[in-house]
């Protein structure tokens, strides 16, 4: 009877780990395929878990490039992942935007939740590897302007200067302001349409400054050392961190 006892532990064991494999599993699966993830966690004592699998499935019929799935915190085996989105604090249930380089670009609780909101946080690649990049403690130069702007072209030289003289600390991208697939990026960065400019994230992910196309690589490394007490950042800020 206790040998029968302790097969059905172990296998009660090796079940749990499958299953949480299984979630790590659907997650690095739905990444190697280019998806955002609209990652749904739970505990036992969560409630309102079942209207945001509802939040999430209608913003998966809009955004095709996405995949639902389910994580609880309270198992064990889950530990990991509850590590790598900070989840241990977290009021539950709450759906988390993680893009393909499983990188959180946005999160909701249960009273805030809309399909809508959680489309906004559906990454660009360029918005992806910037939040990357402040994860690792990098700074970003984002500019922002027409692509058929002649003066980007010597703004960018001056940011790729800086980032020399940086030791190549920063990620450099350029914005086209008429790009549909940045929608979601340019609205949280709120740039000035009417010209090129660049704004100046710190490598704790904090806007610093935006500078226009005549910048020069001096200022643009001062901006990035430029001592910040409270700033916007592309991971969630709601008011935008451009012009005024």
């Amino acid at each position: 009877m206790k040998k029968i006892t302790t097969m059905l532990l172990c296998l009660l064991f090796a079940m749990t780990n499958i299953f949480a494999q299984g979630t790590k599993s659907e997650i690095e699966k739905a990444q190697k395929s280019d998806k955002t993830v609209f990652l749904i966690v739970k505990d036992k004592s969560s409630k309102g878990t079942d209207a945001l699998v509802k939040v999430a499935e209608q913003a998966k019929k809009t955004a095709k490039n996405t995949e639902v799935i389910k994580l609880d915190r309270d198992d064990k085996a889950n530990a990991a992942l509850v590590a790598k989105y900070r989840l241990a604090g977290a009021p539950l249930p709450l759906i988390l935007a993680v893009a393909s380089n499983n990188v959180v670009s946005g999160s909701l609780t249960a009273g805030e939740a809309t399909s809508a909101k959680l489309l906004t946080f559906i990454p660009s690649k360029n918005q992806a590897d910037v939040l990357l990049g402040f994860e690792n403690g990098k700074a970003a130069f984002i500019i922002c302007g027409k692509k058929t702007a002649k003066d980007k072209d010597a703004l960018m030289t001056e940011c790729k200067a800086a980032n020399a003289s940086l030791g190549n600390k920063a990620n450099l991208v350029f914005i086209d302001i008429d790009s549909k697939d940045e929608a979601n990026f340019i609205a949280l960065l709120n740039p000035d349409k009417t010209k090129t400019t660049v704004l100046v994230f710190n490598g704790k992910g904090q806007y610093t400054a935006t500078s226009d196309a005549k910048a020069k690589s001096k200022e643009l490394i001062a901006a990035v050392n430029k001592k910040i007490a409270n700033a916007c950042c592309p991971g969630g800020s709601g008011s935008g961190c451009g012009k005024k």
